[in-house]
């Protein structure tokens, strides 16, 4: 009967082994980067560069020379007439009826600087705008993970359930052979068969919480993944410790909302320089050419045509004072991005004191989890020999190897949580993006 149990796990060893190497392995830091791509955001800032592109344009066209064509007609009720009576002399009155059609040419020969600094807000907009799509896609991270270490501790589920089915069948074949041959009641095969039904229902919802997951990610990446897939558990305890040492808590200014906050801080300086230029003297160059009646000669009564030329200066030497609050409500919005900046940090500190803490504590509990299933699995072969030689009951074996099943889930579970803590430790920290490295299967 040993040997009919050794060989029936030797082919369930193979046929693992040679479904492993035909499956896909799933790796943490490949599917990070498949939801950032398969997020519709991830398109955002080709469009914003776009958009921007065309802005920045518009305000280079304002540099170049501004044609209008203007027409005019109206009636007025009176004209300008010269109460003046001359012998043989008639003078002339204007006419009522007028009407104008220009060309005005204008070109900007002095702005002040107001174009250049309006662009410079156009360029900061734009990057304040890319870093806060980086900043909500950076969030993605956090929901792969979630569902990744959710269908990782699943699967180990599984295997260890599958391990424990083989070894009841094995078992069963036993209970049977010495039913058969009046060595044993029927009641010790019915007790294994009652353990295998409970152990199927567990691997059943293992398999569909797994499935759940795994349809999370495809969701979330756009990638076909099949529920044969194998999931890698990164090791991540290396990069970990090396973060840890540096002991740097500037190292939290790694996430993309720093960036985006930078970002945010840079745009209003260059508000507040445009609202300093904006009162500059401007100087502009113009020409008009047309036709009217009247034309420039008011008392000339035909259509005559007409031109002038000359330069134009603008200045508003007064403002009551509209740039000084324009750029203190800036100053004020700078301090509002400070005090946002502040209180992240602090609550990704919070957050990383606990992950620290959730790391330790299972790191702790993995050493205890190796010990506690050492012991259950010398019991559990003790067990096995004495039912073997027919000195316990089956109930009394099934109790033993559930045991050993109950350890193994815990260790497996807590090996999955560490793994899932040290990933949300870097991910807390902007870090995982070139950090989350798998273990190669």
């Amino acid at each position: 009967m040993t040997s009919r149990r050794l060989l029936l796990l030797t082919l369930a060893t193979l046929g693992a082994g040679r479904m492993a190497v035909a499956q896909d392995t799933l790796r943490l830091g490949a599917l990070q980067a498949a939801a950032l791509r398969n997020d519709p955001r991830a398109t955002q800032p080709e469009y914003l560069r776009s958009a921007s592109g065309l802005r920045l344009t518009t305000l280079d066209m304002e540099r170049r020379p501004q044609l209008s064509l203007n027409a005019l007609a109206s009636h007025q009720s009176d004209v300008t007439t010269i109460a003046l009576s001359l012998p043989n002399t008639s003078m002339p009155t204007p006419p009522k009826d007028r009407w104008q059609a220009t060309l005005d040419l204008q070109q900007t020969v002095y702005d002040g600087g107001s174009i250049g600094a309006r662009e410079s807000v156009e360029r900061a907009r734009l990057a304040e705008s890319a870093a806060a799509v980086d900043a909500a896609l950076y969030r993605v991270r956090a929901d792969v993970n979630a569902a990744y270490f959710s269908a990782v501790l699943m699967q180990g589920r599984m295997n260890d359930i599958n391990a424990l089915l083989v070894d009841l069948d094995a078992k069963l074949q036993l209970a049977r052979d010495r039913v058969v041959n009046g060595a044993a009641l029927p009641r010790d095969t019915l007790t294994i068969l009652a353990e295998r039904v409970r152990a199927e229902q567990a691997r059943d919802e293992a398999a569909s919480a797994r499935r759940a997951s795994i349809a999370v990610l495809v969701r979330l990446t756009g990638e076909p993944i099949s529920e044969s897939s194998v999931l890698a558990l990164p090791d991540l305890g290396g990069e970990v410790s090396r973060t840890i040492a540096e002991g740097r808590p500037e190292a939290l200014r790694a996430r993309p909302e720093f960036a985006q906050f930078d970002r945010t801080r840079d745009r209003l300086d260059r508000e507040a320089a445009l609202t300093r230029v904006e009162n500059r003297p401007r100087v502009v160059a113009f020409g008009q050419a047309g036709a009217g009646r009247p034309g420039l000669n008011q008392f000339r009564t035909d259509p005559d045509e007409f031109w002038q030329a000359g330069l134009r200066f603008e200045w508003r030497p007064w403002t009551w004072r509209s740039a000084d609050r324009a750029s203190e409500v800036l100053r004020l919005q700078q301090r509002v991005v400070s005090t946002e900046e502040r209180a992240l940090a602090e609550q990704l500190a919070r957050a990383v004191e606990s992950d620290l803490a959730d790391m330790q504590r299972l790191r702790d509990a993995l050493a205890s989890d190796a010990r506690l299933v050492g012991l259950r699995s010398d019991i559990e072969r003790q067990a096995n020999a004495q039912f073997t030689e027919g000195v316990i009951t089956a109930a009394e074996y099934v109790e033993t190897r559930t045991d050993v099943l109950e350890a193994n889930l815990l260790l497996h579970r807590h090996r999955a949580e560490l793994a899932q803590a040290e990933a949300r430790y870097l991910t807390t920290l902007g870090l995982a993006p070139r950090s989350i490295q798998p273990n190669t299967p």
